[in-house]
């Protein structure tokens, strides 16, 4: 991140998906990071290898260290239509 020109007026969100990335963004002089989680369970151990209720907990760890660092954090969840390992995706388990 250092290394790179900015443009004014755009940010640039690294994707942290635990305190390690959060560790290593902020060592590149991050503003910005974004976490990411499933609504499906399959594609969560999948992608970030736990659980949705793990990947929460770990969200948790890694908006209260962005906090202390004034780093901005945005959030996502994939899998809201369905999932490529799952198939369908109930609302309710989105709504969790």
């Amino acid at each position: 991140m250092k290394s790179i020109e900015r443009v004014p007026g755009i940010s640039y969100p690294v994707l942290t998906p635990n305190l390690k990335g959060l560790e290593s963004a902020l060592k590149a002089g991050v503003e910005e990071v974004a976490i990411f989680g499933a609504a499906s369970e399959a594609f969560s151990k999948k992608n970030i290898n736990c659980s949705v209720e793990e990947s929460l907990k770990r969200f948790e760890d890694v908006m209260a260290r962005a906090k202390l660092e004034n780093v901005r954090v945005r959030g996502y969840i994939s899998c809201v239509l369905g999932c490529p390992y799952q198939g369908y995706v109930s609302p309710d388990d989105v709504a969790k």
